[in-house]
């Protein structure tokens, strides 16, 4: 039995220790902005990320054009994008389409605290005939499918004799 328990105790020291030699302190080459601020509460001028995404947006006509999916962020934690998600049902046969934050005119609900309604100059139309917005991940996999494999053996595998001895 404590064969056993040995064999059990090196097999999760081993597989542990590609974990244990990772450094999880900062790179020297990074570094570390200060955290000086500690904000005790949400200001009149201020809105939370979580009443954005998925607060609805409509048009000036007052036109149902779709829902805030994402926010897009930038180093300096500025919002300078939104991610409009238009039409589909259950996220099937959906469009993302970004717009400045700027661009955005907000109305809070009758209590201040949340988001009512988001309204955009544009219409449903003119949103649904704008480029689709792409995140780097589904860029990269485009990319990726677009360039061919370097390795990837362009005819049947060459096949390798052996005489028998």
């Amino acid at each position: 039995m404590s064969k056993r328990h040995l064999l059990m105790a090196a097999t999760v020291f081993c597989a542990m220790v590609p974990a244990l030699a990772q450094d999880s302190a900062p790179s020297e080459t990074q570094t570390l902005r200060a955290t000086g601020a500690y904000p005790a509460r949400q200001t009149s001028g201020q809105w939370l990320g979580s009443n954005l995404i998925g607060a609805k947006v409509v048009s000036a006509s007052n036109e149902t054009i779709g829902r805030i999916g994402n926010l897009l962020v930038n180093d300096d934690g500025v919002v300078e994008s939104v991610v409009v998600s238009i039409g589909g049902v259950f996220g099937i046969g959906k469009k993302d389409v970004a717009v400045t934050y700027k661009s955005l005119n907000i109305a809070r609900s009758r209590d201040g605290a949340a988001i009512d309604h988001i309204t955009v100059a544009a219409n449903k139309k003119e949103l649904s005939q704008a480029a689709d917005f792409k995140t780097l991940s589904q860029l990269k996999v485009e990319t990726a499918g677009r360039r061919p494999a370097q390795d990837a053996p362009t005819g049947p595998a060459p096949v390798k004799f052996t005489p028998a001895q």
